[in-house]
């Protein structure tokens, strides 16, 4: 049986679980190390080699790690269009107001990326502004654009460049990466909160170079691409006219997904029949770089089409709505994970940094999204909006607008006490 249940309001729920699934994929990433977000010593990683682990960190190696900030990316740009039309129907000037908007989420990022240097909203808003100049191109544009970019192709295209014509030998980092790796161990195990909120806000200028060098600052922008033009096509608000699209870009990207990985054993078991050492060649590293960038990129899609179809089933729906309470609360939800993993992990906190093993922590995230998906549910019976949303709603408008969901009274009833 299937049925497609659509809230008469302006929210889509789809879309609202769609992002309460990219919070848990989100959870899961940070948690799993200790919810670090630099480079850590490899003793550490050697530390946890029990089977529990080993499964824990391969779920989070194939089917997390660089999935999901292109997941949440997606739902960004979706939420620019419909936020964009939303302004037009104000008659709101949409530059001022949007880019005022922004300004606010770049204030809470670099708060928040002081308490956390894993951070992305400080990532998001420079990018935000670029969606804003390029939300008059053509549909093929942004298409074309957006694909080229999530698929990383600039940054293969200069490292294979830089491969080709360099002079000199690639810089060895392995040293400074082990360095880098103690330091931050020292931080997140023993600085104070001060101490720690420094060493992050020194970081920013890293964290900027890592996700420019990487090509994650650019698939982002792809991914924004990508969410705009769904939005435009109004997809998620046509469920039923959506169906067939949806099917065929599941059944393609999952052909895809084996071509890519049928790629990968192909010439990797090539490679070791050659006797090359992947580590050792930078052809063979370039290659399989650009292998992983597509296969996440097509996981990321599998993602968003797959769970799209789940809603079209009555059954799935019951397993997957209550997802959407926390995705109406995204924000909120965003930062509240971060204040957890603090004090879990963190000197300043529990300190179980190093204590609990990478398969407990995956169990923590479990325990810690359940708990999200009820405050979240418990918090929107009373009120609109989640906190940081409403206040970032205020500070957008200049308004207070009111959060609390008003009730009809219950008349007294008719008993026989009353009568008497």
């Amino acid at each position: 049986m299937t049925s497609i249940q659509i809230p008469s309001q302006d929210r889509i729920i789809t879309v609202d679980v769609l992002r309460g699934f990219a919070l848990f994929g989100i959870l899961y990433s940070h948690m799993i190390f200790w919810y670090t977000a630099g480079p850590l010593p490899e003793r550490l990683f050697n530390s946890n080699q029990d089977i529990a682990s080993g499964i824990a960190m391969s779920f989070y190696g194939l089917f997390f790690i660089g999935k999901f900030f292109s997941f949440f990316s997606f739902l960004f740009g979706l939420s620019f269009y419909l936020q964009m039309k939303s302004f037009e129907n104000r008659n709101e000037n949409f530059l001022l107001r949007y880019g005022w908007r922004l300004l606010i989420l770049g204030i809470i990022g670099l708060l928040h990326h002081a308490l956390w240097r894993g951070d992305i909203l400080s990532i998001y808003v420079p990018l935000g502004f670029i969606l804003i100049a390029a939300r008059n191109l053509s549909n093929k544009t942004i298409v074309f654009i957006g694909f080229i970019l999530l698929l990383n192709i600039p940054t293969k295209m200069y490292e294979a460049g830089v491969i080709l014509w360099r002079t000199t030998p690639i810089e060895n980092t392995a040293t400074t990466f082990q360095k880098e790796g103690e330091e931050y161990f020292n931080i997140v195990k023993n600085a104070s909160f001060t101490e720690m909120t420094i060493s992050n806000w020194n970081a920013l200028s890293v964290k900027f170079n890592y996700q420019i060098t990487s090509g994650r600052l650019i698939i982002t922008l792809g991914f924004f691409f990508i969410g705009m033009y769904a939005g435009r096509m109004d997809w998620f608000r046509n469920l039923e006219t959506l169906k067939p699209f949806v099917e065929n870009t599941w059944k393609k990207v999952s052909y895809s997904l084996l071509i890519v990985i049928g790629c990968g054993i192909i010439v990797g078991g090539g490679c070791l029949l050659a006797g090359v050492k992947i580590q050792e060649s930078d052809w063979a590293k370039w290659f399989f770089g650009m292998l992983y960038d597509f296969f996440s990129a097509g996981l990321t899609i599998f993602y968003i089409s797959g769970l799209t179809l789940l809603t079209y089933n009555f059954n799935w729906q019951k397993i997957l709505y209550p997802l959407a309470n926390i995705g109406k609360m995204a924000l909120t939800s965003y930062l509240m994970q971060t204040i957890f993993g603090l004090l879990i992990f963190y000197s300043f906190g529990l300190g179980l940094f190093t204590v609990t093993s990478p398969a407990i922590n995956a169990l923590i995230a479990v325990g810690i999204f359940l708990f999200q998906v009820l405050i979240s549910k418990w918090w929107l019976t009373y009120f609109s909006y989640g906190p940081i949303e409403w206040l970032w709603r205020a500070l957008t408008f200049f308004e207070l607008f009111p959060i609390s969901i008003k009730r009809k009274r219950i008349p007294i009833l008719d008993t026989v006490e009353n009568k008497i």
